[in-house]
This record gives structure tokens, C-alpha cells and sequence, in this order.
């Protein structure tokens, strides 16, 4: 057999078994997928103003219920949330008015998750014809994109020694 028989028999034995082995590989594509972009949920604004409505027991002389009104802003640092808010509230014992309460206070808070704020309170008011101060503790959730609920509970106290407890109820509504 010649040289060029055996380098052409070579030839189309090998061509033969690449073919068969190559049609058994699978077909993979390496070309990469593009990149999707990560998408993350901003969560609630806490950096606006607001305005609600509350009511609330108030455990002073006697116990007495409330019903008021709220407005207030915040600033959000990562965070951390700063804000101030004014109120006014109608007092009732049995169903008779007992007194109002006027409050100027201060919140400084920490967002537990991007819909959760605990937080801390501290100012002054005027209830029931006397100058009190203010301290307490609350927590609020996000239930929309614009509307928030929580609880509240202040000390109110005077230079005379007389105090009050109240544990209140809030819906906040937040505006651009």
C-alpha cells in the first residue's frame, strides 16, 4: 500500500470517529447572560411631613380618655429618624369633658427594619391648665406607602411633683 493510501485511509478513519464523537457532545453556550440589574425595595419614606389622628388613655387625676389631632416632620440619616411633632387632644371622663392637652415634642428614633420605627420622645405640654414635661417611647410601622400606625407612652410631669401616664394610638398619613 502507498504512502498516500495510508495517509488517506488515516485521514478518513479519524475524520470518521470525530464526527461520531463530536455529535454525542452537547451544545453549550458560553457567551455570558447579561447583567440584571439588583433590585431592592427603597422601603418607607420617613423623610417627610405628616399629619394624624390619635386617641388615648390617660391616667391622670383620673383616668380619662382622648381624642386628637397631630402634625409633625421627620429627617431620615440612614438609620436614624429626627423629627418633632405638635398635638392637641380633648380629654373625656364618662363622656363629660375633663380637660385638653397640648404637646411640643421632640423624636429621635432607629429603623429597626426599613417599615419599623422605634423610637424615643421628650418635650413640653400643657395639660389640664398646667406646664408638664415629656418623656416616653413608641413604635410605629408602615402599612402603605403613605400611611403609618403605632403606639405611644408619655410621662408627663410637673415641677410640683404631680404626673400623668398615657398610652396612646396613632395613624399617621405622610405627604411628598
Amino acid at each position: 500500500m502507498s504512502i498516500l493510501k495510508k495517509i488517506s485511509i488515516a485521514m478518513l478513519a479519524s475524520a470518521a470517529m470525530t464526527a461520531g464523537a463530536s455529535a454525542a457532545d452537547p451544545v453549550i453556550d458560553y457567551t455570558p447572560a447579561p447583567a440584571q440589574p439588583a433590585y431592592s425595595d427603597p422601603g418607607f419614606d420617613w423623610n417627610r411631613f405628616y399629619a394624624g389622628v390619635n386617641g388615648a388613655y390617660v391616667n391622670a387625676a383620673s383616668d380619662v380618655w382622648g381624642i386628637g389631632a397631630l402634625a409633625g416632620m421627620n429627617t431620615q440619616f440612614d438609620q436614624m429618624v429626627f423629627g418633632f411633632e405638635v398635638s392637641a387632644q380633648a380629654n373625656y371622663d364618662g363622656g363629660t369633658y375633663y380637660g385638653a392637652q397640648y404637646d411640643l415634642t421632640g423624636r429621635a428614633g432607629y429603623l429597626v427594619s426599613d417599615d419599623v420605627l422605634l423610637y424615643g420622645v421628650g418635650g413640653i405640654g400643657h395639660h389640664f391648665g398646667d406646664a408638664v414635661g415629656i418623656a416616653g417611647a413608641g413604635i410605629e410601622f408602615a402599612v402603605s406607602d403613605d400611611v403609618t400606625i403605632g403606639s405611644e407612652y408619655n410621662w408627663s410631669f410637673t415641677d410640683m411633683g404631680t404626673s400623668s401616664h398615657a398610652i396612646d394610638a396613632k395613624a399617621r398619613w405622610y405627604f411628598n
